[in-house]
């Protein structure tokens, strides 16, 4: 992993055809870091899952959806933050009861992203939402 810190912040408007690009964005970024091809591959459908699920709960239909990745030593931080509808998780419980087992296909369950990801951070202020993705890199080879 660079030991400087990286950072890049995207808009997007709600078109979830647009998810392509952050995807490879997202790619990018863990492959810097040194994840393995399956670590890249959890991180970059876990983002991809939370922002198709976070594009209905945005405010009207040209409302946009602000993702922000950055690289810090031994962790990626993919944010997404919005104005909308904050997501139906008030707690662990609700959480992890969002249904599903960890490995299902389909929409993103608590289990699901939290198999894909270290850390799940969620935050809402007034009408803002930000729900932040934590993978922690791998450890460095010798």
């Amino acid at each position: 992993m660079a030991t400087e810190h990286n950072r890049i912040e995207v808009k997007l408007q709600n078109h979830p055809w647009l998810l392509s690009g952050l995807a490879g964005a997202v790619d990018h970024f863990a492959e810097r870091a040194g994840f393995d091809e399956a670590g890249r591959r959890d991180l970059v459908e876990a983002v991809d899952q939370a922002c198709g699920n976070t594009f209905p709960l945005l405010a009207g239909d040209d409302g946009t959806l602000r993702i922000t990745i950055e690289d810090f030593v031994g962790r990626l931080e993919v944010t997404l933050e919005y104005h909308g509808e904050p997501l139906p998780s008030a707690g662990l419980e609700t959480f992890a009861a969002l249904g599903g087992e960890a490995d299902a296909p389909g929409d993103l369950t608590g289990l699901a992203l939290m198999a894909r990801v270290d850390r799940v951070l969620y935050d809402t202020e007034g009408n803002t939402s930000r729900m932040t993705l934590v993978k922690n890199a791998p450890p460095a080879r010798k």
